[in-house]
């Protein structure tokens, strides 16, 4: 039996093609996975030569996945067509392992966009992995309902991992007006419905993205208070946490919800959505409001303003909650997964 401990078989990890600046929690979270790797020799980081960015260079990335030599390849990020590379039916093929984090971007498309999208991210890579990993049963649900032909066996939870570069503030602000953080600008962010939500209430919107022109004219439509801040370094990232009051995160969609688990680490309460995932992996450590009703996410905002026992709790139990996503006990999961595979042949 070749196993991974033994040292005589080898694991690569193929991410997509790092860009300048940004917010990369997938990369963050291997790189956690890495340094608590169960033994001295870890999985080789390999990085696509090219952006995921027009059909050359992604028959590109597929040509230089087809030259990887490996026992096991896991591949991650927005390159799940890299599978393709290396269909069932070729010889000498390695154990090809795909992590899927959400499915909603084949939803932000219509007509022959959507079915080109569901196929060379969906069911052509799932057609030629050996073993596909979600971060959240959510995730896990939304793949079989866009492929009910995979078989959920060969399907494995393992969530994502906190990045340990976050660290909790060593007291809270002191804002003449609570900060409410909101991270990204997808629909699915529910940008719109936040404004709304706060309008008319002594809040400062504080924005992690780059807004569009009309994101702007509704803000100073609804007459929001907001400031904006982009392409954050981890450090810049960590000092937004800290120096804002609350994480405003009604989500309508999410593959898991990273940004939950970042604030209850640094000691942010948060308010999220009422629906999986984000209703189970924020635990007991958030405020849950229906994402799709202003009123609700309304009312989370002023109960949580003014309610400084409400703020204590959900900081203490963020804390205890968060700390249950941490990088070992998913590279052990890792790590037995590659393992099963190698044992088959």
């Amino acid at each position: 039996m070749t196993q991974i401990q033994n040292k005589t078989a080898k694991a690569t990890w193929l991410f997509r093609k790092k860009r300048a600046l940004g917010n990369f929690s997938i990369e963050q979270s291997f790189r956690e996975m890495a340094n608590a790797w169960p033994e001295t020799s870890k999985p080789t980081w390999i990085e696509a030569m090219h952006f995921s960015e027009g059909w050359l260079n992604r028959w590109r990335i597929i040509n230089q996945t087809r030259a990887l030599q490996t026992h096991i390849l896991h591949i991650t990020g927005d390159i799940h067509f890299a599978a393709i590379a290396w269909p069932k039916w070729r010889r000498n093929r390695p154990h090809v392992v795909l992590t899927i984090h959400d499915v909603g971007f084949v939803h932000d498309h219509i007509g022959w966009k959507q079915r080109m999208m569901k196929t060379l991210w969906i069911s052509w890579p799932l057609h030629c992995v050996d073993q596909l990993i979600t971060v959240s049963e959510a995730t896990k649900n939304a793949v079989l309902s866009e492929a009910p032909w995979f078989d959920p066996v060969n399907i494995t939870v393992i969530p994502t991992v906190v990045p340990q570069h976050f660290h909790p503030r060593k007291a809270e602000p002191n804002n003449l007006k609570p900060i409410a953080l909101h991270i990204g600008l997808a629909e699915n962010k529910n940008l719109h419905k936040h404004a709304e939500a706060l309008r008319g209430l002594n809040v400062h919107l504080r924005i992690i993205g780059e807004p569009s022109d009309a994101d702007h004219r509704m803000l100073k439509q609804m007459c929001i208070e907001y400031s904006v801040q982009s392409k954050l370094t981890d450090a810049e990232m960590q000092e937004a946490y800290a120096t804002s009051d609350f994480l405003l995160f009604a989500s309508t969609l999410e593959g898991f919800g990273m940004p939950i688990l970042e604030a209850q680490m640094v000691g942010l309460p948060v308010i999220t959505s009422d629906i999986e995932p984000m209703a189970n992996i924020g635990g007991d450590g958030v405020l849950l409001v229906d994402p799709n009703n202003i009123q609700s996410i309304r009312s989370g905002i002023a109960q949580l303003i003014g309610d400084r026992s409400l703020k204590e709790k959900l900081i203490l139990n963020g804390f205890r909650n968060q700390s249950g996503f941490n990088p070992k006990h998913a590279a052990l999961s890792l790590h037995a997964l590659y393992n099963d595979l190698l044992s088959i042949n």
